[in-house]
């Protein structure tokens, strides 16, 4: 029989806030703070709940890594057993398509040597290990994502390989489980990101590369894609930037995926751009926002008001090595700096941020690290603590049902009482993580209580935002499709 997962989800009307503390830190659980690293939310056993990944150099400059869970039966730090990394970064996969998240950490090992390990889970919290046949590298970047449309997941890494060359290498993997690398045109670097992400509208995820090339300079090229992993150079110009961070979603929903970008540019100076997409991959800088210019840092889209737009978070240093977090709200396109979000949170550079509703209330947390103003290594859970009320104190809570979640074979089920929606039409829309609209239907209201059967099928495994909207009000809920 089975289980049905009800969650009851405030509607947001008319986005007006109260003026209490947005983030809270958790110090339910004692976490070691990194630097070159990564940290990242991960469900070890498809249980709803994530747990938190983190893996770089400690506070003694000694390789780190672990897995801690916020879960009240069994909070803190989780006795499983993880390589020790540092210029880690980590990557989630279901590598042998059996419903369960493995991942990988790429990096340099305890003893100084390039490592890169498949952790494989058993469904059940436990994990087997695989050494692949990957450089880990230093100062660099992997990202995990199919780029040949094949349904198995691929591999790139950049950074310096243990020859001290910089690279950037694609690893194609076949039905034997092997990655085998593909020739491609990107540039290696060092200090830099890689953003993946469908740049022309295709339906195929090209690849953005930021960073410090073998020409010894900040360079920006993107990469389009046919569909089967084969690569052009776009001819767009995007800011050359490397101490860099970069980050693509559709944040103004005209249908197409901009560019967040930071980072040193070619005058080595901080720089933070936003990028509009004219929908066919070529870039123009929006110059009426206002964003701190920053480098070495993060550079996120995320819709942290939980009211249906996607508003950026910014980490990283000025030019006098000032460390700040900063968050913009997105306002029909156009953003302000919320000073609000901003209390409480600890500026950082050389650091990392990945968000997740961790605690399953409705609203995007996230986990920062890095060094703060004090040049210390921290790691920081920040727990979202948003309310919403409209102008009328309209406080009627919505109640947002889909089952099953998570799904394996992809048809899921939306029940909702429509006699609460302010409109005659409602629209059901599905993001992905990257922010890009996935899918949409548009609805009639016919009864008090509705329920709408989706067929996902085409969609790949993976997490997504389902966002039910009718007028001005709107409800999110996480899905997760295995």
């Amino acid at each position: 029989m089975k289980k049905i997962l009800l969650l009851t989800i405030c509607i947001i009307l008319n986005n007006q806030y109260t003026t209490s503390q947005q983030f809270i830190e958790n110090t339910e659980v004692s976490l070691t703070g990194i630097l070159y690293g990564e940290a990242k939310w991960i469900n070890i056993d498809n249980s709803g709940n994530d747990e938190l990944l983190i893996s770089g150099y400690d506070v003694n400059y000694e390789a780190y890594s672990a897995l801690y869970s916020y879960q009240a039966d069994n909070i803190g730090l989780l006795p499983i057993t993880i390589d020790p990394s540092y210029f880690s970064s980590i990557g989630k996969l279901d590598y042998n398509n059996d419903g369960f998240t493995d991942f990988i950490i790429n990096g340099l090992n305890a003893e100084n040597t390039e490592s890169t390990i498949l952790y494989i889970s058993d469904g059940n919290g436990s994990y087997t290990t695989q050494d692949l046949a990957i450089p880990g590298t230093s100062n660099g970047k992997m990202k995990i994502e199919d780029l040949n449309n094949d349904d198995l997941s691929d591999i790139i890494v950049t950074g310096s390989d243990a020859n001290y060359n910089y690279i950037a290498k694609l690893y194609l993997q076949n039905l034997d489980g092997n990655f085998i690398e593909a020739d491609v045109p990107f540039f290696g670097s060092t200090y830099n990101d890689i953003t993946i992400f469908d740049a022309n509208n295709d339906g195929h995820i090209d690849v953005l590369l930021t960073g410090f090339s073998g020409s010894y300079a900040p360079e920006t090229k993107l990469y389009l894609n046919n569909g089967a992993a084969v690569f052009t150079e776009s001819t767009t110009i995007l800011a050359d930037v490397y101490f860099s961070t970069s980050s693509a979603a559709d944040y103004d929903n005209d249908g197409d995926m901009d560019v967040l970008i930071s980072g040193f540019n070619s005058a080595y100076v901080p720089s933070t751009i936003l990028y509009n997409n004219d929908g066919t991959g070529n870039f123009t800088e929006n110059t009426a926002v206002t964003l701190r210019q920053l480098y070495w840092g993060t550079s996120n889209f995320v819709d942290y008001d939980n009211d249906g737009d996607l508003d950026i978070f910014l980490s990283g240093a000025d030019a006098n090595t000032n460390a700040y977090a900063k968050f913009y709200k997105n306002t029909n396109g156009d953003f302000t700096e919320d000073t609000n979000a901003e209390i409480g949170i600890y500026g950082t550079y050389v650091s990392a941020a990945d968000w997740s509703d961790y605690d399953n209330d409705g609203d995007l947390d996230f986990v920062l690290t890095g060094l703060n103003s004090n040049s210390d290594a921290i790691t920081k859970v920040y727990t979202n603590q948003q309310e919403s009320l409209s102008i009328n104190e309209f406080t009627i809570t919505n109640q947002l049902l889909i089952y099953p979640n998570p799904t394996t074979n992809k048809i899921v089920n939306l029940v909702y009482d429509e006699s609460k929606l302010s409109d005659t039409t409602h629209t059901v829309s599905i993001f992905s993580t990257l922010g890009q609209k996935v899918f949409e239907t548009n609805l009639v209201k016919t009864s008090k209580i509705f329920k709408k059967n989706l067929d996902l099928t085409t969609l790949e495994s993976g997490v997504y935002v389902v966002q039910l909207t009718s007028g001005n009000q709107s409800v999110s809920k996480k899905l997760i499709l295995n």
